[in-house]
């Protein structure tokens, strides 16, 4: 909650203003008087249980003819299997998008579209959710497309499939954002990396994930006992109720869903210093903290004003003085967690400059240790307070809202009037309470500080605050099977690598080649259609690559060097997120010529996997092993060119994915005979197809070439 509140204490001080006196009216501002503040009594759902345990919440709001349901339903990826972590998300998606038993889920979509109606579904860390809206009139008839959705769904398998890549595209982009990374690694060092708060999805663990599993946990949950359902809108009750019954009277109950998963999550938790290496970026993003608390907490009153002066708002000690009054951070908030049913994290974050990364860190620690050396004072609790209850009225501003939060109260077993109870009881909260609750809750001295950014240019070296432990943020590739190497199947591949290079100009010729560039025009198939591109490429070997390619909307220029990469478009030049930059340098010793130039290298190995056919053509086809990349090679029997390369690649969504180019249309250039077409799938569906117009060997080739635009390195200090 604290770290959400800054927005909502603004708006609070705009209606503040908004209400004062005029300026003429007082001398000064001390003789300015208020109001008490009016009484909070949030309306009550009426609360119905049916015969089957569905617990059903109804509202009545006629302001607006529509009508709201949202329904809570006990799962959560907190029970998913350790090996199969995306399971819930992907039940979650497919739940709404893979149709049920009467309908498939595109025409699910068109006849909402129809009615101006939606219905979404998920399942989160602690909870599954769905949710409906829909004008007063086509209540019925969606409502009953709602229960169909919950109750029969038949996931369907390609749109599984569609939300596997999705959710792999997600995995692929992980590391894009330094504070989605800061806040991943910091709950698994909270937590520990096996808690089921920590874990998150990989290629393998999706790739694990199959139709009967959505099946088996549906049926695991799903069932009225474990639903709580909410309505709020324009209806009457018992008019209302009837038709949930009509809908869901007849649902079995079923197994009751499992309590959350039990566990020391502080066991595995060690202090210190943790970094997590990106050096593309200029900033170092901070985090520094412990486990926190649950919301049942009976200090948790006390906690929520800790919280408030520690950083609520801009009078905040950590936006004042860490942000305001010694500028060291660009963004600062933190602050004791406290979750539901299970303990929060607390976490100080901020992001700051690198060169002032180590005083961001002293600074931070600093305002941690004054809660207790500089305990709250009256002024500040009095200030909390009044922050707190002055913006309460959007905590309930519509009804809605106050249904959602009804649910939730409901979810976790929390009296119905929660947030009444919190709102009185807030201000009973003593000044030693909260100086209690900041010694108790808030330990610097067992803080684990987390930093993401680049190595180079900090003020002070990171083992000044303890022993450093190297955060690993690598993407782990899908665990594929390599194939068995055995001596014969070793020997038959050095046998086909060997028939390859020969056909296609001879290890010499191969060897001495020190450049080659390539143009040519493409069709890529990507989501939004087919799309016609020129491609132009040009290698230095080993380990430098320029290519431009030109869309409708301008070139595009990609560089990589063994310095790092960056990407040029017509908005400017920027590096490029360590994952591409990675794929990049893959695809590149991907390349046919680039690829058989390595064959000598150490980690270079063959191995033989049988023999097939492509188009009436006989091959035989085998793998290269090539460092933590496997590549399959389809070779023609009879001339011993290579017909096809297979590998796991990156699809236009970022999600990886099988890619099988085809290689055809064969020509002598210079000493070589490579390939003028090459057309790829990706997953089986259409992927690029490239036609090349001109092959160079050998090219005289320019250092500026791989140079970034001047404009954009000294706007960047490079």
């Amino acid at each position: 909650m604290y770290r959400l509140r800054l927005a909502s204490r603004f708006a609070a001080a705009l209606l503040l203003v908004a209400a004062l006196p005029s300026a003429a009216q007082v001398a000064n501002v001390e003789e300015l008087t208020y109001p008490p503040l009016p009484s909070f009594d949030p309306p009550q759902p009426t609360r119905v249980v049916l015969d089957n345990g569905l617990v059903v919440m109804l509202l009545e709001d006629h302001e607006l003819p529509l009508i709201d349901v949202f329904a809570r339903i006990r799962t959560g990826s907190r029970h998913e299997p350790a090996g199969k972590v995306g399971l819930a998300s992907l039940t979650g998606t497919v739940l709404r998008t893979g149709g049920t038993e009467l309908r498939s889920g595109d025409e699910i979509d068109d006849y909402l579209e129809s009615r101006a109606a939606s219905i979404e579904t998920g399942i989160d860390t602690a909870s599954g959710s769905a949710s409906m809206s829909c004008l007063k009139e086509d209540f019925v008839d969606v409502l009953g497309l709602f229960a169909e959705i919950l109750r029969r769904p038949v996931f369907a398998q390609d749109k599984l499939d569609v939300a596997k890549n999705q959710l792999n595209a997600g995995i692929a982009r992980q590391n894009d954002s330094p504070q989605q990374v800061l806040f991943r690694e910091f709950a698994e060092i909270v937590y520990g990396a096996d808690s089921p708060y920590a874990r998150n999805p990989t290629y393998t663990s999706v790739a694990a994930v199959g139709r009967p599993d959505l099946i088996a946990w549906h049926q695991r949950y799903f069932h009225p006992n474990n639903v709580i359902l909410g309505v709020v809108g324009d209806f009457d009750s018992e008019q209302v109720l009837a038709e949930i019954r009509a809908a869901f009277g007849d649902w079995p109950a079923g197994p009751a869903a499992p309590p959350p998963p039990q566990g020391d999550w502080g066991e595995q938790f060690a202090p210190g210093v943790y970094y997590a290496r990106k050096d593309d970026m200029t900033q170092s993003n901070i985090m520094m903290g412990h486990l926190g608390i649950r919301r049942d907490n009976p200090d948790y009153l006390a906690v929520e004003l800790v919280n408030e002066i520690f950083s609520g708002g801009f009078a905040s000690r950590l936006f004042s003085n860490v942000r305001t009054k010694k500028g060291l951070a660009y963004a600062v908030s933190g602050g004791i967690g406290a979750e539901w049913d299970y303990p929060g994290d607390t976490g100080i974050f901020m992001t700051t400059k690198t060169e002032s990364t180590g005083a961001g860190i002293e600074a931070l620690l600093e305002e941690a240790r004054g809660l207790s050396s500089r305990p709250p004072t009256q002024e500040e609790l009095d200030r909390a307070l009044a922050g707190i209850l002055n913006s309460f009225v959007f905590n309930s501003d519509s009804r809605r809202e106050i249904l959602s939060q009804q649910l939730t109260y409901e979810y976790f077993g929390y009296p119905l009037d929660w947030l009444s109870r919190y709102y009185r009881g807030i201000q009973q909260v003593g000044l030693e309470q909260v100086r209690a609750a900041a010694r108790d809750y808030l330990e610097p001295d067992r803080f684990a500080i987390l930093v993401v950014g680049p190595e180079a240019g900090r003020d002070r070296a990171l083992d000044e605050f303890g022993t450093v432990r190297a955060v690993d943020i690598s993407i782990p590739e899908l665990e594929v099977e390599a194939a068995a190497a055995t001596p014969e199947a070793t020997e038959r591949g050095r046998e086909l690598v060997a028939r390859v290079v020969a056909a296609h100009g001879g290890g010499e010729a191969l060897d001495a080649l020190v450049a080659l560039r390539q143009s040519g025009q493409a069709v890529a198939h990507t989501p939004q259609g087919a799309m016609q591109i020129k491609v132009r490429e040009l290698v230095v070997f080993p380990d430098r690559y320029r290519q431009e390619v030109t869309l409708p909307f301008g070139t595009m220029t990609t560089v990589v060097t063994p310095d790092g990469g960056f990407v040029d478009t017509p908005q400017g030049a920027r590096d490029l997120p360590e994952s591409q930059l990675a794929d990049t340098r893959k695809s590149i010793r991907r390349d046919l010529v680039a690829l058989l130039r390595l064959r000598d290298q150490p980690g270079f190995e063959a191995v033989a996997t049988g023999a097939g056919e492509i188009d009436g053509r006989a091959v035989e086809r085998l793998q290269i092993k090539l460092a933590d990349d496997l590549i399959g090679l389809a070779v023609d029997a009879a001339t011993g060119e290579v017909v096809e390369m297979s590998f796991r690649g990156s699809g236009f969504g970022g999600g990886p994915g099988e890619v099988v180019q085809t290689f055809s249309d064969v020509r002598a250039v210079g000493g070589l005979r490579l390939p003028h077409r090459t057309v790829s799938t990706f997953e089986g569906e259409p992927y690029i197809e490239l036609t090349t117009d001109a092959i160079e060997l050998d090219p005289q080739v320019g250092e500026e070439q791989f140079d970034r635009p001047v404009e954009e390195a000294a706007a960047s200090g490079g």
